[in-house]
């Protein structure tokens, strides 16, 4: 009797994570799937069960010239936060791991660029708005982007610092001793064993700077819109189908992005 029981409670034990991961999904994903459900509706004002199924308001999205415009202008902020966020994270991983200050200054460093990590979002974008302020920039792009390198810069350090510590450093000692200069060295060994976490350190600044609200909200006055102030803009208006599918838009882009970082390989 005592050996059912326990095995009972075992196999229960093993159902248990799996019943977790499960409701985790359902509680992350559901929500997703209503909005990408209702962006099928062919009416304006969708309502549950949607009646029919039609793909008008996907075309709306895309030839609407407000949403195409703050698209436009997401992809090249995005692109300018993920190329410079991935050199200023090259920058600091290297001063974390490789530099030759004592251990309490490159302790130091990686906490001050881990710092937005910790403070709200919003504190972190008045703060930047403030000091533009005092600065006399102002608002628009330039206060934009130096408020998304703010922001990615602790994701593209560390992830390209966890790649940094696992590099064979023979390598480059072995190297110096042929006679290879700090340039060559960085160039031709550094750079091609870190190319795939720079590709994802690139491809996560870029995603996280292509949704990025609070800090585009605060820093971007009235002369730019980005998809996340478009889609906000909607919001008050109401819950649209319209709304729904730039929202999928939006998602599918997000996800592919992701996707694409999360699956490169390490070099062998």
């Amino acid at each position: 009797m005592v050996g059912r029981v326990r095995l009972a409670l075992t196999r229960g034990a093993g159902r248990f994570p799996g019943t977790v991961v499960a409701l985790t999904l359902l509680f992350l994903y559901l929500p997703i799937l209503a909005v990408g459900y209702l962006s099928l509706s062919p009416n304006a004002q969708p309502t549950v069960p949607i009646d029919g199924v039609s793909l008008r308001w996907y075309g709306a999205v895309l030839t609407d010239s407000r949403f195409v415009r703050a698209a436009l202008t997401s992809f090249g902020i995005a692109v300018v936060a993920a190329v410079g966020g991935t050199a200023l994270g090259l920058a600091g991983a290297y001063t974390i791991i490789r530099s030759q200050l004592p251990s309490r200054v490159r302790g130091a460093v990686a906490l001050v660029i881990g710092l937005p990590l910790f403070v709200p979002t919003i504190v972190v974008a008045f703060g930047i708005g403030v000091t533009t302020g005092v600065a006399d920039i102002g608002f628009g792009y330039l206060p934009v982007i130096f408020g998304h390198l703010f922001w990615v810069l602790p994701f593209t350090t560390f992830l390209l610092t966890a790649r940094y510590t696992e590099l064979d450093d023979q390598l480059p000692e072995a190297a110096r001793d042929l006679g290879a200069d700090r340039r060559t060295i960085f160039l031709t060994i550094t750079v091609p064993l870190l190319r795939p976490a720079l590709i994802a350190s690139a491809l996560f600044a870029f995603a996280l700077s292509f949704n990025e609200f609070l800090i585009t909200f605060f820093l971007a006055g009235s002369g730019i819109t980005t998809i996340p102030l478009e889609i906000f803009g909607k919001v008050r208006i109401g819950a649209t189908s319209f709304l729904n599918a730039a929202s999928v838009l939006v998602l599918i882009v997000s996800a592919v992005i992701a996707g694409s970082a999360s699956v490169l390989q390490r070099p062998t």
